[in-house]
């Protein structure tokens, strides 16, 4: 029952999160450019030889994926909102309300004790 409630590990890419998704967006744009400009080269070329026709279809893979990376990761603030929506559910909430009911039933039931010895 030591288990803390949130990852640490979840903290430390969620800080990061951001970083990766610019690096992904700023990246990414730069080697879309590079792999049009690439594209262009090559379709225009009259002896398209196999390794440039190779080489672009690498770089269209990689222009996409971090274009999907870059657009799709979400923020720090989504990271968060995702892991409570994901865990704080009806039955948590209602749980926490008993266990905070029955603390403060013990909490009465102690300072009466209290006032009574008090009192005698």
């Amino acid at each position: 029952m030591n288990e803390p409630i949130i990852s640490p590990w979840l903290i430390y890419w969620a800080g990061r999160i951001d970083f990766i998704q610019g690096f992904c967006l700023i990246v990414g744009f730069i080697v879309t450019i590079y792999t049009v400009i690439a594209t262009i080269a090559v379709m225009t070329d009259v002896n398209k030889n196999k390794e440039s026709v190779k080489a672009v279809k690498i770089l269209v893979c990689t222009a996409l994926l971090l274009d999907i990376l870059g657009v799709f990761l979400p923020t720090e603030k989504e990271i968060y909102a995702m892991y409570a929506a994901e865990h704080i559910t009806p039955a948590n909430i209602e749980a926490t309300g008993e266990f905070a009911d029955k603390a403060v039933d013990k909490l009465i039931e102690k300072i009466a004790k209290a006032s009574k010895a008090m009192k005698e």
